[in-house]
């Protein structure tokens, strides 16, 4: 299990796996949705001296309060910890030097936050040899200040380590290596043989948001796997991308001196203006190959090409 990049704040945050891994301190790992914040969790567990012991992954919203309850007080009353999401019975105890990670609390109703609290609270006190790991998308106390987190929740992980992810568009150096991982990854699950990485898909890459992080390029990189017509290179297909911004990265790059692969760039940039003249001509290929200035047959034939279906979706 990797850290993949090379970024400054991937350097911060491979420093801290390590530092954390020395110790059993409990800790609230922080970032956007996809960030990697249960990767990072259970890379802190792997790199301790007790990766051979239990990581157990708890979403305690979807877990069954009544339930939640009943291990809480097993364990406040007998000491024992018992796997919080297997079935009553063949249930296995959290040994010493499990690692319990807890995630969307904010999300879980205030029964399931309160046996939370009680679990976190014991532990403190009897100093039970279990390191806790809250995931969080902001803050504890941003969640207490709107209500949606009970204030013994911070109270109980206020004096924890911290660790924050940065989102995916504030480290752009890291993308390069993320795409290269994945690439290497799926094509592996899928039986083929390794591809070379376009260099203008990297570009690309880069600039985009990312909104949903680490998770939606992985996406993006089987999506593009998937649908790809050259099975050795790794290429984006036309039409992810906006043409006019393509073309600027075009421009800058010829400006700049450095290469990029052309047929790439000119299918993005035909795919856009045609789906753009298709749009504006309600589908209708007459009218948009009419517009274009080229016959019906040629518009057909670029649509087949660059993968733009022959009528508008419902």
């Amino acid at each position: 299990m990797q850290i993949i990049g090379t970024s400054q704040e991937t350097n911060r945050n491979r420093e801290e796996v390590q530092r954390f891994s020395r110790s059993r301190r409990n800790i609230v790992i922080a970032g956007e949705i996809g960030v990697g914040k249960g990767h990072l969790a259970e890379a802190i567990h792997r790199e301790s001296r007790d990766s051979r012991k239990p990581c157990v992954r708890l979403n305690v919203a979807t877990t069954d309060p009544t339930h939640l309850r009943k291990l809480v007080e097993l364990a406040i009353e007998k000491g024992e910890f018992h796997n919080p999401i297997s079935p009553d019975h063949g249930t296995f105890k959290l040994v010493e030097g499990t690692t319990l990670i807890l995630e969307d609390i904010d999300k879980a109703g205030l029964a399931a936050q309160k046996a939370v609290c009680d679990l976190l609270a014991f532990c403190r006190k009897k100093r039970c040899e279990i390191r806790f790991i809250v995931l969080s998308e902001f803050p504890v106390m941003q969640y207490v200040k709107t209500g949606s987190v009970l204030p013994c929740i911070l109270d109980e992980t206020k004096h924890w380590g911290v660790v924050k992810i940065q989102p995916l568009r504030d480290r752009p150096a890291d993308i390069p290596d993320l795409v290269e991982y994945f690439v290497k990854q799926i094509t592996g699950e899928l039986g083929m043989e390794d591809m070379v990485i376009d260099a203008n898909a990297i570009g690309v890459l880069v600039r985009q948001e990312w909104k949903e992080n680490v998770q939606e390029l992985k996406r993006m990189v089987e999506r593009s796997i998937v649908l790809s017509r050259d099975k050795d290179v790794f290429r984006l297909p036309a039409g992810i991308v906006n043409e006019q911004a393509e073309l600027s990265r075009i421009l800058d790059r010829i400006e700049a001196g450095t290469d990029f692969a052309l047929d790439n760039s000119l299918e993005i940039i035909e795919k856009g203006i045609l789906l753009r003249t298709l749009e504006k001509s309600g589908f209708n290929q007459s009218k948009a190959a009419r517009f274009l200035r080229i016959t019906e047959d040629t518009l057909r034939y670029r649509m087949r090409r660059l993968g733009i279906p022959t009528a508008r979706k419902p």
